[in-house]
């Protein structure tokens, strides 16, 4: 009999590892003396633990190495039913709060919205506030796992995760059993680091040890939950600290290259990156100017704080939006009417729709695609206009150049849009109005949960119907997902690799 926790299907992984994990906030709420919700947490890792032993004995004679569909089914499979097992806690410490919420509430943390399902006052438990988080945070190196070990392999986009940055896929095939373990053992790691990086700084500027690690793992996952105040102090610093670590969000070459390929790596030259700074760019500057404009419009004192301020806010807020993070600058605080005003919902909408980076936290169709399809349309324009020139291309073996790539970049931009428009035309049933059921549509499918609330839409969510409920969580697990990914499952071909 062979027993291994590494041998299990990524379902099962991830099931054990959740079970472990809810030892820590019920060791933080014994030292809060919260005992019962210690004991729910403590109750549901050991029930998770014994459940997860059992499947692992029953299974233990079964040798079988997942082929890359099982791998994709247990992918998609932990998005629909670990969150039911992740709000058991919840479910069984708070009494308002009942199993569709909770489920609602851990698919928004998992698929890493951070949308706002209940009253955040329910959370004033630091072992209930840190569970939310961390959740979030295992969703995020979750996917980061899966996009390197599951989607490359299968080939449904073979731009998303770089195929200049691995080895062949065919020199693999006798590690393919053990491919999700291995990239785990690379990225974990990495994970690890760079959220300690921005636990310790933020600790450095001031913010209390628990605050600061909840920021770090919000950030880090781009979940959306924002736990700073107007009232915080050094800001600036804190949100010029945090604006760093957004750049994990924008390209995977940052954490995930080839070997071989490390030396070749120049920041400015990733496309992804390029066009997020050109974007990031671009809109800071449109808005900056409206709102000099604003400003000189009041009777307010223009100065250099006023302008520097105005630049920082929108700079800060723009490229939160862009990595589908959705937290606004609290340097705003002083001048309210001028934040959001200034970044209007539709930009917002827009920002998050790009999204970040492919094999990344965020969300949306993803800064390649929208390269991709801006040099499609660069090089039918030229065609339009030379019928018989050569297109040119952009280095050797560049991405934007290969057909298919241009192809599958197409096909997931109009399934996203049918997807949106889908959505927005549930919701807005919901609503009576488009205008909030567009707005939830978006921040469900780009993951930018904040976005629907700093729209201006004081809806709480938990007393919608329960259809609008499950409809709204699985629109959350779509766009973490990917459409394609979910399409995938319905050809032969993929089935066969």
């Amino acid at each position: 009999m062979k027993f291994s926790v590494l041998n299990r299907a990524i379902f099962f992984q991830l099931f054990a590892s959740t079970s472990l994990l809810m030892i820590i906030p019920a060791l933080i709420a014994f030292l809060e003396r919260d005992y019962f919700v210690a004991r729910t947490f403590l109750y549901c890792s050991f029930a998770g633990i014994v459940v997860y032993t059992l499947i692992a004995i029953a299974l233990s004679n079964v040798i079988k190495v997942q082929n890359n569909f099982e791998k994709l089914l247990s992918f998609i499979l932990s998005y629909l039913f670990l969150p039911i097992f992740m709000a058991l806690p919840l479910v069984l410490s708070v009494a308002e709060i009942g199993l569709i919420d909770a489920w609602l509430e851990m698919v928004s943390s998992f698929t890493t919205t951070g949308l706002i399902i209940t009253n955040l006052e329910i959370f004033s438990d630091s072992a209930l506030r840190l569970w939310l988080v961390m959740v979030s945070w295992i969703g995020g190196i979750f996917f980061w796992i899966c996009a390197i070990s599951i989607l490359l392999p299968l080939n449904i986009n073979k731009f998303e995760t770089g195929v200049n940055d691995f080895l062949d896929v065919s020199s693999n095939k006798g590690h393919e059993g053990n491919s999700v373990i291995s990239n785990a053992r690379h990225l974990i790691p990495i994970y690890l680091i760079i959220t300690s990086a921005l636990w310790f700084f933020l600790t450095l500027v001031g913010m209390s040890g628990f605050e600061a690690l909840l920021m770090a793992m919000s950030v880090i996952s781009t979940s959306g939950f924002d736990i700073l105040s107007d009232e915080t102090r050094k800001i600036f610093i804190i949100e010029g600290i945090i604006l760093i670590f957004f750049v994990f969000a924008l390209s995977k070459s940052l954490f995930f290259r080839d070997i071989n390929d490390i030396r070749k790596f120049r920041f400015f030259t990733d496309p992804e990156i390029r066009l997020a700074l050109i974007i990031i760019l671009a809109i800071t500057g449109l808005f900056y100017a409206k709102s000099i404009f604003a400003i000189s419009s009041e009777n307010i004192d223009i100065n250099i704080v006023v302008l520097l301020k105005q630049l920082w806010g929108i700079f800060f807020t723009v490229t939160s939006y862009l990595v589908t993070m959705g937290i606004e600058s609290k340097v705003w605080s002083d001048y309210p009417s001028f934040a959001f005003a200034e970044v209007s919902a539709v930009s917002v909408m827009g920002l998050a729709v790009i999204g970040g980076g492919v094999a990344t936290t965020a969300g949306g169709v993803k800064l390649l695609r929208v390269y991709i399809l801006y040099r499609n349309a660069a090089q039918e324009v030229d065609m339009m206009l030379h019928p018989n020139s050569i297109p040119s291309k952009k280095g050797k073996g560049s991405i934007s150049d290969n057909r298919n790539n241009r192809l599958m970049a197409w096909i997931f931009f109009m399934l996203f849009i049918t997807a949106l428009a889908f959505f927005t035309l549930v919701f807005s049933i919901l609503f009576d109005d488009i205008a909030p059921g567009l707005a939830l549509s978006v921040s469900a499918l780009t993951t930018t949960g904040p976005l629907f609330g700093n729209a201006g839409y004081d809806v709480v969510l938990i007393d919608i119907n329960k259809i609008f409920k499950i409809m709204l969580g699985l629109a959350m697990i779509i766009g973490r997902l990917e459409i394609l990914v979910i399409v995938a499952l319905l050809f032969p071909s993929v089935w066969s690799k």
